[in-house]
């Protein structure tokens, strides 16, 4: 505040010598423009400050895109295996107890919005060295009345990660019901994959 007044003295007794003496106009401008940059310099202008932000900080953890499909296709894959052994079980046991092979199989992809719905996947198209094919149940009743001897099945499943149950409907000679296998894995921790525990039968 002292500097500012001083400042101020000066400019004051410039600008009355200026008027009292024309002839030394120009130094006495001169001393004026001095004190006035120096005054202008000693108090600059204040910039206005930035508010705090109050926008909330994210601080969400963005997983990699590809996250959830890669989990959807893991369980994808370990159930388009389970599925794929619980079959070759069933094509083995009905050799077994009936001695009959297959050329194909027909099993119906039914979607009715129920727990044991048919799962998204794709089956091989060879199983136990027999053809697999994967069919809607209105195609599969269209095979059966072309060709009776045709074996379609419906298959049900209920899959947890330590135990598996499978139902084989097995339909023949135009749609009608033959017999049923029921096929039992439980997971065996020493072996690191599933294994048939019990497998029953029933005949129509």
């Amino acid at each position: 505040m002292k500097m500012r007044t001083t400042y101020q003295h000066y400019i004051a007794t410039a600008t009355t010598w200026l008027k009292t003496s024309p002839s030394k106009h120009l130094c006495a401008a001169i001393m004026l423009s001095i004190l006035v940059c120096i005054t202008s310099c000693s108090n600059p202008p204040t910039s206005p400050q930035k508010a705090p932000s109050t926008s909330p900080v994210d601080t969400t953890i963005l997983l990699p895109s590809n996250a959830s499909t890669d989990s959807a296709t893991m369980e994808k894959d370990a159930l388009t295996k389970i599925y794929t052994q619980a079959i070759g079980e069933f094509i083995k046991a009905v050799y077994s107890k009936q001695k009959t092979t297959f050329d194909t199989l027909y099993f119906g992809k039914h979607v009715y919005g129920q727990s044991d719905d048919f799962p998204d996947i794709e089956l091989p198209t060879t199983i136990e060295h027999t053809q697999i094919r994967l069919v809607s149940p209105e195609v599969g009743q269209q095979i059966q009345s072309i060709r009776k001897s045709s074996i379609y099945i419906n298959m049900m499943g209920w899959v947890d990660p330590k135990n598996a149950e499978f139902m084989f409907v097995v339909f023949s000679n135009g749609m009608q019901h033959q017999y049923d296998y029921s096929i039992h894995l439980n997971f065996a921790p020493a072996t690191n994959h599933f294994e048939a525990s019990k497998i029953e039968f029933k005949e129509y």
